[in-house]
């Protein structure tokens, strides 16, 4: 039995310029916060007592205080600027819930329970290499101290793994298993899942600035108002959900055919190394190179090694590393799929 799947939810900001990002660091209380329009994009920051180290680095980085607000990365103000767009991005969010069954398979692949996020990044201009993609997951309802709250920051990771040159597309994907999901607080069923919310931003690391935007609301069948008295306007949305189930399916036969990437870091008297493992999907994989970021770096990478659709290979990669207090080593790999071009997959290998 495979996992149950939401299907794909697409973001509908990346082409609205107007679209403002409020970042606020709250306590328990809220802290009396101004409601975000229709628009805006959300990110709340729990401050002192139940606050995240990814929260900290954040108010750091802006000289942030307890109840203070941030709109596009600059002090909320009657004159704040708007955003800025030099990227332009589409998000997709996938759900996958745990079935009954651990032998998971869909087309001689298997399918990780968990959300899988996917975006087109084209860049407007040339970008500055300090420009980075960080995504979030926010929760609504979410216990603070004494207190509940809404669009809290719940998960946050970040990657500078995409074409920053004009005009160059890159497809980008990323994976949250469940297990990840649940060790950050976040509730994962098919009843919760109307009350989060995925954002992804460009962010400039040196000047804080957000220069592109998209985010999707998750939504579930028990967030359906009731429908009685409704059914002509059923019916209408019957006949635009056949139309979307038909895009949805062109949009999966793409998912399937992306490889999975998955790896361990062990460490023996010559140093540190990586066993990684390619799983192609239902097209043929070639291996173009990979890197790690600071203060990592990688061996010698095999190129031009090909996967056979429905295939596995393993590799075997030296790294070293130029700072002994590090959690994770952040990896990245470079692939070329038959019929979907370039991709950037990131691989995360935690230090135990």
């Amino acid at each position: 039995m495979a996992p149950i799947s939401l299907g794909i939810v697409e973001g509908g900001n990346s082409q609205n310029i107007t679209t403002a990002v409020l970042e606020s660091f709250i306590d328990e209380t809220e802290c009396n916060l101004d409601d975000a329009s229709k628009n805006d994009v959300r990110l709340n920051w729990a401050y002192g007592d139940g606050s995240t180290l990814a929260g900290q680095q954040r108010a750091t980085a802006l000289g942030a205080e307890r109840c203070s607000s941030w709109v596009n990365g600059e002090v909320a103000s009657n004159n704040a600027s708007e955003l800025f767009q030099l990227v332009e991005v589409t998000l997709e969010v996938d759900a996958h819930f745990p079935s009954e069954s651990t032998d998971v398979q869909e087309g001689g692949e298997d399918i990780i329970p968990g959300l899988y996020l996917s975006a087109q990044i084209v860049p407007l201009e040339d970008l500055e290499e300090s420009l980075n993609l960080r995504w979030f997951i926010t929760v609504d309802h979410s216990p603070l101290g004494e207190g509940v709250v809404h669009d809290l920051v719940k998960h946050y990771g970040w990657t500078s793994s995409f074409y920053h040159d004009e005009g160059n597309v890159t497809n980008w994907s990323q994976e949250i298993s469940t297990e990840r999901l649940q060790e950050d607080g976040i509730p994962f069923s098919a009843e919760d899942l109307w009350r989060l919310e995925v954002v992804i931003l460009f962010v400039d690391d040196l000047n804080n600035s957000i220069y592109g935007v998209d985010s999707v609301q998750l939504q579930t069948p028990s967030s359906i108002p009731d429908t009685a008295g409704m059914l002509p306007t059923i019916l209408i949305a019957l006949a635009v959900i056949v139309g979307l189930i038909i895009i949805i399916r062109q949009d999966q036969q793409r998912e399937v055919g992306l490889p999975r990437l998955r790896g361990t870091l062990l460490q023996d008297k010559k140093g540190w190394y990586a066993e990684v493992v390619i799983t192609a999907g239902k097209r043929d994989v070639t291996l173009m190179g990979a890197y790690a970021d600071e203060p990592w770096k990688l061996g010698k990478v095999p190129k031009q090694q090909l996967v056979v659709a429905g295939t596995s290979r393993n590799f075997t990669v030296k790294l070293r590393c130029s700072e002994d207090a590090t959690t994770e080593a952040p990896t990245h790999w470079k692939v070329e799929v038959e019929e979907l071009g370039g991709w950037v997959l990131d691989l995360i290998l935690p230090v135990s």
